[in-house]
């Protein structure tokens, strides 16, 4: 005797069946809008490489339907800023930002608000400064330092000494070095001011970082261990130039 399929287990698997097809769709679109919003960010931020771009939340055609979308994870590598005269080079550029609001074809968006860091490698800073530069642990404020080795002469003599300081931001968009101080090898070597100067000088100017991406407005700058990091946040930022 052949049994009858049951109507019910054939709803189910039809149900089954486009629910998954519903998933796939809905992950084709993620990916395909992740690659589309990446390249209109590269174009309108001016950015060497195309960065990388991942919109959080599921399902993400809801999002698409609303025209808002939770929150976007950007990234960008090898990210060059600062003044015409001396500019910098980012190794990286990491943010997130939520609550973002665009048209229907993605030719405005605007987040609620953005954060991320940047980091500056200290072979890049050296180019940039001009000195090998390094990291030189933490002072007794707990602040990050950094230091280089210099050798001059003074009184008839070769003096070698490490000149170190902190980083911090000053103005908005510019990296200074500041609580400068200079340890001589030789301590029993006093020197003339001018030499004195000489050394403190390694850390005179300061440094434009201004045009970082995403709309990041630098909150911090900290020396670590892998690098100078940048800290930045933003409102009410237009991700694509709208």
């Amino acid at each position: 005797m052949t049994r009858r399929r049951s109507p019910l287990r054939g709803l189910a698997v039809t149900v089954l069946v486009l629910a998954i097809l519903l998933v796939v769709a809905d992950r084709v679109a993620l990916v395909i809008a992740d690659r589309a919003v990446a390249s209109k960010i590269q174009s309108t931020q001016n950015l060497s490489r195309r960065p990388g771009v991942h919109i959080e939340g599921f399902p993400f055609l809801t999002q698409v339907i609303g025209n808002r979308y939770r929150a976007v994870r950007l990234n960008a590598s090898q990210v060059t800023v600062g003044d015409s005269g001396r500019k910098v080079t980012m190794k990286t550029v990491n943010a997130r930002a939520t609550g973002i609001n665009t048209t229907r074809d993605f030719s405005r968006a605007t987040a609620d608000t953005v954060s991320g860091t940047a980091t500056v490698t200290y072979s890049e800073l050296s180019r940039v400064v001009g000195v090998p530069l390094r990291y030189d642990g933490t002072g007794a404020d707990g602040a990050g330092r950094v230091a280089t080795t210099k050798t001059l002469s003074a009184l008839g003599l070769s003096v070698t000494g490490s000149v170190s300081a902190e980083v911090n931001v000053l103005g908005g968009d510019r990296l200074q070095f500041s609580q400068v101080r200079v340890t001589l090898a030789d301590t029993g070597v006093s020197l003339p001011q001018s030499t004195t100067d000489q050394f403190l000088s390694v850390f005179g100017n300061q440094l434009s970082l201004s045009g970082l991406p995403f709309g990041l407005r630098i909150d911090r700058i900290i020396a670590t261990p892998a690098g100078v990091e940048v800290a930045g946040s933003g409102t009410h930022v237009p991700l694509n130039g709208g």
